[in-house]
Formats: C-alpha cells, sequence, structure tokens
C-alpha cells in the first residue's frame, strides 16, 4: 500500500516506486529483521537473549492457580509459573528479573570500569527505564550516582561498556563538551561507532518489555 497526499497525481506513483525499489526493499527487509529481533509485544516469548552477557535463556511457561507470576532462573532456563494468561503479571515479573540479573551483572561491570577510569561512585542503581540507557549525578560534598538501566542486558558488550564509560566521565565534565567526548574517546577509542550503533540499539530489546 501506498499512501499519498490529497491531490498527489497518483499516475506517478508507479514511477516513484520503480526508481525507489531498492530503499524500498531495503526498509522492508529492516523491518522484518527488527520484528523478528523484537517479536511481538503480547506473545510469550520462548527465549531471551542477554547479548551483553552472551547468554541465553529458554523459557518455560507453566500456568498456575496462584496470585503471582514467579520466575525462577537456574542460569540457562526461566520457568514462569503462575496466572500466565495475565499479560501484565507475566511482563513485569520478567522486568523484575531483569533488573536483579542488571544488579548482579552490571553493577560490578560499572564499579570496574570505575576503578580503570579513575572515577568515586558513590552509588550504583538499576532501573528499567524507557527512554534513557543511563545516567550520572552529582551533588556538592560528595561523590556521584550513576543509573544504568537493565535493558543495556540486551546490548552487546562494546555499546554497554561505552554507555559506563559515557556516564563515568560526566564526573569531570558536567556536559557534552569537547574535552567530555575527549575523555570518552581516550577510554572508547570507537567511540564515533558505538555512538551510532547505540541510536539504533533500542532494536534489540524485545517487544514485550516496553509494551
Amino acid at each position: 500500500m501506498v499512501v499519498v497526499p490529497r491531490g498527489f497525481d497518483l499516475r506517478s506513483v508507479p514511477g516513484m516506486v520503480e526508481e525507489n525499489r531498492e530503499w524500498i526493499e531495503s526498509a522492508v527487509a529492516e523491518v522484518e529483521r527488527r520484528r523478528q529481533i523484537q517479536g511481538s509485544p503480547d506473545a510469550q516469548p520462548d527465549s531471551i537473549e542477554l547479548r551483553a552477557l552472551n547468554e541465553v535463556r529458554r523459557l518455560e511457561w507453566i500456568r498456575l492457580s496462584t496470585r503471582a507470576v514467579r520466575v525462577a532462573d537456574d542460569g540457562l532456563h526461566l520457568t514462569i509459573a503462575g496466572p500466565i494468561d495475565d499479560r501484565t503479571a507475566w511482563r513485569d515479573a520478567l522486568r523484575r528479573w531483569l533488573v536483579d540479573i542488571g544488579k548482579q551483572a552490571l553493577i560490578p561491570a560499572l564499579e570496574a570500569a570505575a576503578k580503570e577510569l579513575g572515577v568515586r561512585v558513590e552509588r550504583v542503581s538499576i532501573r528499567c527505564q524507557r527512554t534513557r540507557w543511563g545516567s550520572y549525578t552529582s551533588k556538592p560534598g560528595s561523590h556521584g550516582s550513576v543509573s544504568l538501566n537493565a535493558q543495556l542486558l540486551f546490548l552487546p558488550e562494546e555499546l554497554v561498556r561505552y554507555v559506563m564509560v559515557h556516564e563515568l566521565c560526566h564526573a569531570g565534565h558536567p556536559n557534552h563538551s569537547p574535552a567530555f567526548w575527549a575523555s570518552v574517546a581516550w577510554h572508547v577509542p570507537d567511540v564515533e561507532a558505538c555512538r551510532k550503533q547505540l541510536r539504533g540499539a533500542w532494536q534489540y530489546v524485545p517487544a514485550w518489555i516496553a509494551a
């Protein structure tokens, strides 16, 4: 289907489509690729890939007449048990599981990166946010705090490191000045490639988590 503005000369549509066929086919292929990665927001996933950890969990769904959905993780499989027909309940349970994994994996990684950069961090928090991968805040007389999005676990490891370095460099540069980017580039030589990849990194996030 082609949508055109009111009053548009419909006789020119076939020619325009043919002229842009290569771009259209590429765009359709990209949409399909993202659909395959993200899945349907309503469908119960059969696996979850944590690219940052190079791990994949296979999911087993068990319907029980309990009040809450519980998630059990043995490192290879996730068992989701409870009222699994309640989409809100199982999504919330998986989000809580993701935050727990983030606390186990992302906090030590951030602390290691902070030590590497020589930055002291007072507090690290893991949340499941919709719009930001991370943030750095500081108050007079105290060391800074870093907040990381648990959904970083879905991203490739190099992008996770870039986000961490980015936030830690704000300890010395509370802005995005040339000096700030020079500091980031010192620790992440391929910083421009990472910035570009991060702009499209939400494609790695499963659709169910944002539904």
